[in-house]
């Protein structure tokens, strides 16, 4: 249960003091909002760099750091005047004129488990409630065609459905699509011996067992979920639908040819499919960046590479099907790393300086927003970035209110991000 809430309560008691003095709360919501941008997509792709890369061996890179902060990259020019890159990122280099940037979102969450439930829901974590994850939200919020899973992780992720229940939890491939070979989800492939009749035939058993047993729980919210979700299930394994749209062996040749043959880009191609077909939201996670050993061969190798590829390769794909402005591209870790190099050649954790990428979705090309200090160790003066502001922004693209109220199941009634800051300037 939910409805629009038009403004947080911080800002209520703002306007009922702008009220002593003679302005209405209309004219204080017309002054607090300014330039408001009406929002372009319907879905969103959301590669995960789990663990967190550094942000000063990659897009944010500082000349004049100290040596044994500096690290050992070269940079490389964009096409971007004036803005150069790490050289193990040679196709962003050449495409950064079609992603935001932002720079400059700091945080206090120096433990993963903690930063990504703030990353993933805009909220910083608290035993007061489970708030759900954006896509969770997205699944709620945005329609998705019959038999098609609105929210899917490729092959997982930590992002939860929290007190919103397991009805709006991901479908998780549990796997990733491998070059040229055929890409069966566990789930939705009829196999040993079934057939469609018997598995109709199951459903109707099933159904009919549900309903003898169902009135001892007819309130249980968990049970109305699992409902929501078998039902859901069942359509996609019955629907050709579904399975089409997992079917990567579909893609023309031109859109194959973009994607390197890696994990990474295999999956990225799988997302970019998928919203086509109709699902709203698509998180990609691209683990081990948590490097606080050898980082700068972890970064140089088996990182930097694979997400240079496969990201371009995903905007180059949206942009032949002329799908790019309406869907949303973020691309982020949960924390940047450590300007001083530690005594393994590794970064640790550093939640007061990250990066996050965009683009499509009715966002700027070509966009810098934010920025850090000489030597990227926090935000410069200007930038108070928060992932509050992240996922109210995220949310607004996608036409969902960030000041969304919802009712958890104890009746408490909780905001989206009652903290977050839609950035207008990032969409054009």
């Amino acid at each position: 249960m939910r409805h629009r809430a038009r403004t947080s309560r911080r800002q209520l008691l703002q306007a009922g003091f702008l009220g002593g003095i003679g302005l209405s709360l209309a004219d204080f919501l017309r002054a607090s909002e300014g330039r408001t941008v009406l929002p372009k997509a319907d879905a969103c792709v959301f590669l995960h760099l789990k663990g967190g890369p550094s942000h000063l061996d990659s897009l944010d890179m500082k000349p004049d750091a100290p040596a044994e902060e500096r690290g050992e990259f070269a940079r490389i020019p964009s096409i971007i005047p004036g803005y150069e890159v790490c050289e193990h990122l040679p196709r962003l280099a050449r495409m950064m004129d079609r992603f935001t940037l932002i720079r400059g979102i700091s945080h206090a969450a120096g433990a993963h488990p903690l930063a990504n439930e703030y990353l993933f829901t805009g909220n910083r974590p608290s035993p007061a409630a489970v708030y759900p994850a954006l896509g969770a939200v997205s699944a709620k919020e945005l329609r998705s065609p019959r038999a098609i899973p609105p929210f899917v992780a490729v092959p997982n992720s930590d992002m939860s459905a929290g007190f919103l229940g397991v009805g709006f939890g991901s479908f998780k491939t549990t796997t990733v699509p491998k070059h040229g070979q055929s890409f069966e989800v566990r789930g939705l492939a009829v196999s040993n011996g079934l057939t469609i009749e018997k598995i109709q035939s199951r459903n109707r058993l099933l159904h009919d067992l549900d309903q003898t047993f169902r009135t001892a729980d007819a309130a249980s919210p968990v049970l109305d979920g699992l409902d929501q979700f078998s039902r859901r299930a069942s359509e996609m394994i019955l629907s050709d639908r579904a399975r089409l749209a997992f079917d990567i062996s579909r893609e023309s040749p031109a859109v194959l040819s973009l994607f390197e043959k890696d994990d990474v880009s295999q999956s990225l191609l799988l997302a970019g499919r998928l919203v086509e077909h109709g699902v709203r939201f698509v998180t990609v996670t691209h683990d081990g960046w948590d490097t606080h050993l050898d980082n700068f061969v972890n970064h140089r190798g088996r990182l930097l590479p694979p997400f240079d590829a496969g990201l371009t390769s995903l905007v180059r794909m949206l942009e032949l099907k002329g799908l790019l402005d309406r869907v949303l591209i973020v691309a982020t870790g949960e924390f940047g790393r450590t300007p001083t190099i530690n005594k393994l050649a590794g970064r640790d954790h550093w939640p007061q300086a990250m990066w996050t990428l965009l683009a499509g979705g009715g966002t700027k090309a070509g966009f810098f927003f934010g920025g850090t200090d000489r030597k990227g160790h926090a935000p410069d003066d200007d930038t108070n970035l928060k992932l509050d502001d992240l996922a109210a922004t995220i949310y607004h693209a996608l036409g969902i209110d960030p000041l969304t109220e919802y009712e958890t199941p104890t009746g408490r009634p909780v905001l989206l991000v009652p903290e977050g800051r839609v950035l207008h300037e990032v969409f054009v």
